[in-house]
C-alpha cells in the first residue's frame, strides 16, 4: 500500500475530485457533520487514520469552527509522499507515517477518530478495528466513510460507473492504472454496511448511525467506544 500510494500521491487530489465527479468533498463533509452530532465538548483531540493529504482534517476543523470550537488534530498515514503534501495543507496538524495496525499513540487518547476511505487498504482490518478501540477513549466517537456496493438502483450504476471508468480516469491523470483497478477490486470485496457493523460491534463498539450517500457507493458509519 506504501508504494501505490507513494506513486500517485502528486495527483491524488485532483484525481479524486475527477473520478467522484466532486462528490468526494460533499462525502466528507456529510461524514463530519454526522459525527460532531454525537459529540460535545470543546478542544477535542481527533486522529485522522489513513489520512492521505488531509482533507478530512481540513474538513472537520471547518466544521468545528462553525460551532466556535476548537480540537488538536493528528494525521497518521503510511505514506510519505501523501503526508508530504498533507504538511502543506493542514499545517496545524501533528503528523506520522504509520499504520492503522500499530497506531503510535497511547491508550484512550482521543475523543474522535476518522477513517475516510482508508479500512478497505487496512492488511489486517481486525487488528486496526483493535486499535482503533485502543486509542479511543471510552464514549469516543469513530466515523468511517467507506465506499461499498448497494443493490440499488442507484447503487447498480454507480457499480457499472466505477468499475468501468475509474480505472481509466485513474490510469490518465495519474499513469497508473493498477492503483485504481485495485480501488475497484478493494471495494467489490468490501463487506456491506451492515457487516461491517457487525464486525465492530465484536470489537466493543456501539453504532450511532449508518446512511448510504448518494448515489449509493458510499456510506457514513458512526460508532461510539463502549
Amino acid at each position: 500500500m506504501r508504494e501505490l500510494f507513494n506513486s500517485i500521491a502528486e495527483r491524488y487530489d485532483l484525481t479524486n475530485r475527477l473520478i467522484s465527479l466532486g462528490l468526494d468533498k460533499l462525502w466528507r463533509r456529510k461524514a463530519c457533520e454526522e459525527v460532531l452530532k454525537f459529540v460535545e465538548g470543546n478542544n477535542l483531540k481527533i486522529l485522522d487514520v489513513a489520512c492521505g493529504t488531509g482533507d478530512m482534517m481540513l474538513c472537520m476543523k471547518k466544521r468545528l469552527e462553525k460551532r466556535n470550537l476548537s480540537a488538536e488534530f493528528y494525521g497518521l498515514d503510511c505514506s510519505e509522499e501523501m503526508l508530504k503534501l498533507a504538511r502543506r495543507k493542514v499545517p496545524f496538524a501533528k503528523l506520522t507515517v504509520g499504520t492503522a495496525e500499530e497506531m503510535p499513540y497511547p491508550d484512550e487518547s482521543f475523543d474522535v477518530v476518522s477513517v475516510a476511505f482508508g479500512l478497505r487498504n487496512f492488511s489486517n482490518r481486525e487488528k486496526a478495528i483493535g486499535e482503533i478501540g485502543r486509542v479511543l477513549k471510552p464514549g469516543g466517537k469513530l466515523v468511517v466513510l467507506e465506499f461499498s456496493r448497494s443493490n440499488s438502483f442507484l447503487g447498480r450504476l454507480a457499480w457499472i460507473y466505477t468499475k468501468s471508468v475509474v480505472p481509466l480516469i485513474g490510469a490518465l491523470i495519474t499513469g497508473n492504472r493498477k492503483a485504481y483497478e485495485h480501488l475497484v477490486s478493494s471495494i467489490s470485496s468490501f463487506p456491506s454496511p451492515e457487516k461491517l457493523a457487525e464486525e465492530f460491534e465484536g470489537e466493543g463498539f456501539k453504532v450511532m448511525s449508518l446512511r448510504w450517500l448518494l448515489p449509493r457507493i458510499a456510506f457514513i458509519l458512526v460508532l461510539e467506544r463502549l
